[in-house]
């Protein structure tokens, strides 16, 4: 594998739980500051998507946007406990909130919680982000059992059902979208049947200067072939070990 940006550097922690409240704010911050989408699994097979608006450390509490769909506002209101989890270009966080409260941001509806007691960065890159080149990756033809399929290629994919996928930023999507029926094509020429629903994206710069759309995946439901769909991208590793998996 490549060398870590700073050698000299000691490893980070892969998983830390933060219970200072300084700490937790900071990273709450980061996000509002990086405008990272937050996920919640809230039941039924429902994720809802939102970002934190603002975090006010003296009165513990923080505020997110209402998704756009107002069902799953609903949803969430009713709840007395979930778990956010949120990701920027450094780490992931995984945080639990309770009783949700209805209120009013800059004149738009929003949700209101008390700052969680802990939070967990519980994954940490310690190595740059590199292009994947085209042969690193998995020709996919996403949401071709929806409406709108397009051309993009799956670059990672993990035994737990995440991953990434490459698209063309002429096409608008939103986290929490949900790719229907997306076939992957494995180089035998089999193709995979799945669903994808997005996490987050990003915009990032390809070899040949372009730039491309990256967005978090995650199977809804796991197929049967994912296992050599994961091994492909472990012999890619073996043959090029210059290139990192995101």
């Amino acid at each position: 594998m490549s060398a870590p940006v700073n050698p000299g550097k000691p490893a980070l922690p892969e998983n830390v739980l933060y219970r200072s409240r300084i700490e937790i704010c900071r990273i709450l911050r980061a996000l509002v500051k990086g405008q990272s989408s937050i996920f919640s699994e809230i039941g039924g097979g429902w994720t809802f998507v939102s970002h934190i608006l603002f975090v006010d450390s003296r009165k513990g509490y923080f505020v997110i946007s209402y998704c756009a769909n107002k069902l799953l506002n609903s949803k969430l209101l009713e709840l007395r406990s979930l778990r956010f989890t949120a990701s920027n270009q450094d780490a992931h966080f995984m945080f639990g909130v309770s009783n949700p409260v209805e209120t009013r941001f800059k004149g738009q509806p929003a949700i209101q919680f008390t700052l969680p007691n802990s939070l967990i960065l519980y994954h940490r890159r310690e190595y740059p982000r590199l292009p994947v080149p085209v042969e690193a990756s998995l020709r996919c033809v996403a949401d071709a059992g929806g409406i709108a399929p397009f051309e993009s290629h799956i670059t990672d994919i993990t035994h737990d059902g995440f991953g990434c996928i490459l698209y063309n930023r002429d096409i608008k999507l939103e986290p929490g979208a949900v790719l229907k029926g997306c076939r992957i094509i494995i180089p035998s020429g089999k193709a995979v049947v799945a669903d994808l629903e997005l996490r987050y994206i990003m915009t990032i710069p390809l070899p040949d200067g372009t730039l491309a759309n990256r967005a978090g995946l995650r199977f809804i439901q796991r197929p049967d072939e994912i296992a050599e769909l994961v091994n492909f991208f472990i012999q890619n590793l073996d043959n090029n070990p210059d290139i990192l998996k995101l």
